[in-house]
């Protein structure tokens, strides 16, 4: 069809935009998310949350993440199964839109290798704002000790 989009395009509020994966993961030292349970004051049932800890210029920090969507927790459970920690990845991605104009983002993924080789990952995203502000305080203590 003569209107037909190349399928690697994706339509965004609206706005069609191709997206071109760039294989740049950012240099950082290996993080570890950790799961750690917790109890609901309000129900009582038990929950997980998926925390990176670390020291930004000597104080205790712990980044919360969750998975992007809320049906992101069964897979979780299972990048996590059998394990309390897994490593956090993160890589630099592009997006150009239609007008050509080049959009850069971050993307986040918890991963686990098993016994076999095989490698189980799930996409998660720091859980507010402030989350984010402490990763990125995290990442330049990071870098400045690795200049040290």
């Amino acid at each position: 069809m003569a209107n037909e989009k190349n399928t690697n395009q994706n339509e965004v509020l609206n706005e069609t935009v191709a997206t071109e994966t760039v294989a740049n993961k950012v240099e950082t030292p290996k993080l570890f998310i950790t799961r750690e349970p917790f109890t609901s004051s309000k129900n009582g049932e038990t929950y997980f949350a998926y925390l990176l800890r670390g020291k930004a210029r000597g104080k205790d920090v712990k980044v919360d993440f969750s998975p992007k969507d809320i049906g992101g927790y069964e897979p979780l459970d299972i990048v996590f199964d059998g394990t309390d920690t897994a490593e956090l990845i993160i890589s630099e991605e592009k997006m150009t839109d239609d007008n050509g104009n080049k959009v850069s983002y971050t993307t986040y993924t918890v991963r686990n290798i098993d016994e076999d080789g095989n490698v189980w990952q799930c996409p998660v995203k720091p859980t507010r704002g402030s989350d984010k502000s402490l990763l990125d305080m995290l990442l330049l203590t990071l870098k400045i000790n690795k200049k040290q």
